[in-house]
């Protein structure tokens, strides 16, 4: 009897084991809270079905090519079900993945149009729509325009559409080339010396910042990512600290989740507005999605998170700013 418990045991576990599915998230950085609150997410959503999700990659800054070392572990593990990729640099990533044995999506950051992986399912911002709601701060921030420094970094594909697309709107929806810097289109121009981030590291941004509130003073700083304010005390300390050159440069940011320190910036008019991406819904939609994937059903093509935009004056009856 006693040998025959112990083989049932043994026979239930061997069965939990293999139905239970591991997903993994390839972020950009493992370090980044915005990627650590969708890693969250999706593994509380995958331990109600039993599975797990696992947050894969480096801690160090965005890199392609610690990322493409991430992947290929990933795939050469054997470990997981499925994995979902946050892209950096599109074809060197795509070039991983094109013989992958696992289903793959993307999320956070989708592959470029046109690359041979772009079909991939993606959740995540609609990078478009969020470069838009940027432009809409900054229209409120400068209604009569002015002189504009965009902060993102290079080579990473969904920044780019978010430029490209605050690009547009505050040049009034005319064509403009990918990339084209503003020069008088809308009444904006962007100095010839507003520099690119080389990679996502927040030190670097708060360097890059300070340098261009001092050197450069445009009328508005939009930076397409949270950057320059993941270290909240060192943004403020930094702020602070400019206080006496009397610089009038008001700083707009896209963020992952709004935190107290936000809005604590805001109220202290240290920025003056953020577009926020709900990372944590992120995360639970796609487990949905890799679990669909992992089980061979059908997902959609793309599944947007939703943004909200917070200008400082809504602050005074904290509501954010509708779509229009």
């Amino acid at each position: 009897m006693k040998y025959f418990l112990i083989s049932l045991v043994l026979l239930w576990s061997a069965q939990v084991s293999a139905e239970q599915q591991i997903f993994g998230l390839v972020a950009k950085s493992t370090s980044d809270p915005n990627f650590v609150l969708a890693w969250k997410a999706c593994d509380r959503a995958a331990r109600l079905d039993g599975n797990f999700c696992e947050l894969l990659g480096s801690p160090e800054p965005a890199n392609a090519h610690l990322q493409a070392r991430a992947i290929e572990a990933a795939l050469a593990s054997g470990r997981y079900s499925a994995i979902a990729v946050s892209v950096t640099q599109s074809s060197f990533i795509a070039d991983r993945l094109t013989h992958a044995s696992i289903p793959v999506m993307t999320f956070d950051s989708p592959f470029k149009e046109g690359e041979e992986l772009a079909s991939l399912p993606y959740v995540g911002a609609d990078n478009e729509t969020f470069g838009r709601d940027l432009g809409r701060l900054a229209s409120l921030a400068s209604p009569e325009a002015g002189t504009l420094c965009i902060m993102t970094v290079d080579h990473d594909p969904n920044l780019a559409i978010r430029v490209d697309a605050l690009r547009r709107y505050l040049a009034g929806n005319i064509p403009m080339e990918s990339g084209q810097r503003l020069s008088g289109e809308g009444g904006w121009s962007e100095p010839t010396r507003c520099p690119k981030l080389p990679n996502a590291n927040h030190r670097e941004a708060l360097h890059q910042l300070t340098g261009i509130l001092r050197d450069i003073q445009p009328d508005l700083l939009v930076s397409v990512g949270h950057w320059p304010v993941i270290n909240e005390r060192a943004f403020k300390a930094a702020m602070y600290a400019l206080e006496e050159e009397e610089m009038n440069t008001r700083i707009i940011a896209g963020v992952g989740k709004i935190s107290t320190g936000h809005r604590e910036m805001l109220r202290e008019h240290l920025l003056y507005g953020l577009v926020s991406i709900d990372f944590e819904d992120m995360g639970r939609l796609v487990y949905e999605q890799l679990r669909r994937l992992a089980q061979n059903e059908d997902v959609p093509t793309v599944t947007y998170t939703t943004s909200i935009l917070v200008p400082a004056q809504s602050l005074s009856d904290d509501k954010a700013l509708k779509e229009e």
